[in-house]
């Protein structure tokens, strides 16, 4: 029987980690364990498990490249293909003559881009990254460039969705996983011998209860009893560090996000090594109950609550929107952000937040819709309420859902306790189609002098669809067991002529479904077809829906209310004029002159 080998995977994303994991069965003589993480977190993970005694290492692109120059392991890199780029370009876009799409990525992967593209004639604008920091510089010299879409891996990817762009990560399909799994049998096969092992673990963590985390004297993370440590308990020790390093043995005792950190800090040397170790319980902390419907989060976190939204706002904060978002950003006034529901309110919220001057200081997220009783008295009267602190964001969600005593209460206690001048503040309001504000949108925008951002609705910009669903698709492909490289000018027409009554948390959702769906690389329009009259159905029966089908305006022209109701009645047919014409009882012609002058009203 083959001896068994310990591998250690560090995937660059989340999908890959799935991917890899599936074909690992392929391979019995392989124990592989798996973490998402890519540069510097990728070499911190490599290093909090370097105890595993691990044979090799795998893992792409530039995390690989730096784990290659970190770590004394054999480091295997997971190629990407010339299928994984052809597949990425066809998403893009990219083809003879196209000048406004980027690559942006480490070496190992653009020595391959320049290749095939000199084999196709391709036109595309390739940008090879040394370091991670490199990457908002070129990004924002593309910005100033007018690209339209940057080809990127998963560390160019997460800046390019900050900053605005089409991002299109470039995945690596099972083919390539599998190369990279032979050639790290094969480094196994020919280094089989058994490692020394670590006397100074041993000793570290002989009869230690709780959890243990060592940094060297640089503050990286050396090891660590936790798969993955939080962020703010690593800087909270990296704090700690110079003065434990002096004090041989100390007692800390933290407060943080509602947790209480029991440490204990202690020099541990060992020959010629020497490290600093924290040995730390930790329990929820009795001074700090949750309050229903306030949370609060840090830039980290923002930042990872807005790449996880599949577009991230690339394709639709543009234009005079774009502008906007930049205006207001770099204002301290208070903001009232207004569209229908499913607009994507509380992401275009985090972007304002991470593009303030106060990115540095905690975001509290107020639901108004979920206060308790005892959320609403801590938030007015306690006296650590977000309310009485300064240089913070404070965004209250759903304000319309405060009843009309509470609004009141709310616009009293901001007033008088002067919390728009010490704080950035943002509210937003859930609109009716065809409205800019809500009533209590436009009371509290009158009462405190707020600027006002209003996201267009999904079928205001069907122009952009297309666009979007290539986006869309590009970020589930790293989820997806197989690629997909776009849908049939049909279904596309179909998706644009679709009303979107939840704007974008329906799209998202229906293109999702369309992905699982599809039976080969292509979304079909009889796809389309089926996943749409799903939708309208569960509108239909959806009669609390916040942007249900509103009844017919009847304090309208006729010609409105025509090209209303034909409307209405090709989204019904499944956007099919002929059967649409038919059942109105008129030409198709005439169909399409109401269709016409419905679209030029809405412009």
């Amino acid at each position: 029987m083959e001896h068994s080998y310990r591998v250690l995977g560090i995937a660059p994303y989340e999908g890959m980690k799935t991917l890899m994991a599936d074909l690992a069965e392929e391979y019995p003589q392989m124990d592989l364990t798996l973490f998402v993480g890519d540069l510097e977190q990728g070499l911190e993970i490599a290093h909090s498990n370097f105890h595993g005694n691990y044979d090799v290492v795998i893992s792409r692109g530039g995390t690989a490249k730096m784990l290659k120059k970190n770590l004394p392991l054999p480091v295997v890199e997971i190629p990407v293909s010339m299928y994984d780029l052809l597949c990425t370009l066809k998403l893009a876009g990219v083809s003879k003559g196209t000048g406004t799409v980027s690559m942006v990525s480490f070496d190992n992967i653009t020595a391959n881009a320049r290749l095939l593209c000199d084999l196709m004639d391709y036109d595309l604008d390739i940008h090879t990254v040394d370091d991670g920091a490199d990457v908002d510089a070129i990004l924002l010299g593309l910005k100033n460039d007018h690209c339209d879409a940057i080809l990127c891996d998963a560390v160019s990817n997460a800046a390019a969705k900050r900053l605005g762009f089409h991002s299109f990560l470039i995945t690596s399909g099972a083919d390539s996983i599998r190369q990279a799994f032979e050639q790290a049998l094969l480094l196994c096969r020919s280094q089989t011998r058994l490692r020394e092992e670590n006397l100074f673990f041993r000793e570290l963590l002989h009869g230690q209860i709780g959890q243990t985390m060592v940094l060297d004297d640089d503050g990286h993370l050396y090891l660590s009893t936790q798969e993955n440590p939080p962020p703010d308990l690593l800087e909270l020790l990296r704090r700690e560090l110079p003065e434990s390093k002096q004090a041989g043995e100390r007692r800390i005792i933290r407060n943080m996000g509602g947790m209480l950190y029991v440490i204990r800090s202690r020099r541990v040397t060992s020959g010629n090594l020497s490290r600093t170790a924290f040995f730390f319980t930790v329990r929820k902390s009795p001074l700090s109950p949750g309050q229903t419907g306030i949370r609060f989060s840090t830039r980290p976190e923002a930042e990872a609550a807005f790449s996880e939204n599949i577009f991230s706002f690339a394709g639709t904060t543009r234009g005079a929107l774009q502008a906007d978002i930049d205006r207001i950003s770099r204002s301290k006034s208070p903001v009232v952000v207004t569209g229908e529901d499913g607009t994507g309110k509380e992401s275009v919220v985090n972007l304002l937040y991470m593009r303030g001057s106060l990115r540095n200081n905690p975001l509290v997220f107020v639901n108004c819709s979920l206060l308790s009783d005892k959320s609403w008295a801590f938030l007015l009267e306690h006296h650590n309420s977000p309310l009485a602190g300064a240089d913070t964001t404070l965004y209250f969600a759903s304000i319309d859902a405060l009843s009309p005593e509470r609004q009141h209460q709310l616009l009293a206690a901001l007033s008088e306790m002067d919390v728009c001048r010490r704080n950035r503040v943002i509210f937003s309001c859930v609109c009716q189609p065809g409205e800019y504000l809500s009533p209590t949108g436009s009371l509290f925008m009158d009462k405190l002098c707020c600027l006002s951002l209003f996201l267009p609705p999904l079928r205001q910009l069907a122009e952009q669809i297309p666009a979007l669903v290539n986006l869309a698709l590009s970020h589930l492909n790293a989820n997806l067991p197989r690629q997909l490289v776009g849908a049939e000018p049909e279904a596309l027409a179909l998706l644009q002529s679709f009303r979107w009554p939840h704007n974008y948390t329906q799209f998202r959702r229906v293109i999702g479904e369309l992905a699982v769906a599809a039976a080969g690389p292509v979304i079909t329009a009889e796809d389309v077809r089926h996943i749409l009259q799903k939708e309208r159905h569960m509108g239909a029966f959806s009669s609390m829906a916040e942007n249900a089908s509103a009844p017919l305006d009847l304090n309208r022209t006729l010609e409105q209310i025509s090209q209303d109701v034909a409307l209405r009645v090709l989204e019904e047919t499944g956007g099919n004029q002929t059967a649409a014409a038919k059942r109105l009882g008129i030409s198709r012609t005439t169909l399409w002159r109401l269709l016409q002058k419905q679209e030029l009203r809405q412009r």
